[in-house]
């Protein structure tokens, strides 16, 4: 669980502001997935938005918003998985990447922030700290990269 200390550290690190934020649940959507051939991979998507109320940012991933999950090397799958339980940090960080919806938001700040939601997720802290360090150490060359993609009618659960 995330302590009122954790959250206003990172409001004033990634926004500037001092506010003393309560402990928010973080999203449970229910998730499709669909394999695309083309990138032959698994992907992910929600039908409704999904929303992560942080500081004083709101922010919405739109439905159908295809998300590749955890994008880490296959070698360290094993030990991270592709698709844990708390996705959903990675599907806000994949969007944030994409879209930048907040000009405050930088590839430092969209970093912070997957770091503060996979705490509010409740991963542990040394796992939580490795993928923060791959993600800063490896994600640089997708920052705003690729536009969104969005799933149509014909993905499939």
């Amino acid at each position: 669980m995330v302590n009122h200390g954790d959250i206003a550290y990172l409001c004033s690190a990634v926004f500037g502001s001092n506010h003393n934020f309560l402990t928010m649940t973080p999203p449970s959507p229910d998730l499709h997935t669909y394999f695309d051939d083309e990138l032959g991979e698994r992907l992910f998507w929600s039908a409704d938005p999904i929303a992560y109320d942080h500081c004083e940012m709101l922010v919405v991933v739109p439905p159908k918003f295809l998300s590749d999950g955890f994008s880490i090397p296959k070698f360290f799958r094993g030990f991270f998985g592709k698709a844990p339980s708390y996705i959903g940090a990675a599907i806000l960080h994949d969007w944030l990447y994409k879209k930048r919806p907040n000009k405050k938001i930088t590839r430092k700040a969209a970093d912070k922030l997957f770091l503060y939601w996979m705490k509010a997720y409740g991963v542990g802290s040394m796992r939580r700290r490795l993928i923060y360090w791959a993600v800063r150490t490896g994600a640089r060359k997708s920052w705003r990269v690729k536009t969104p993609q969005f799933a149509t009618d014909n993905h499939h659960d």
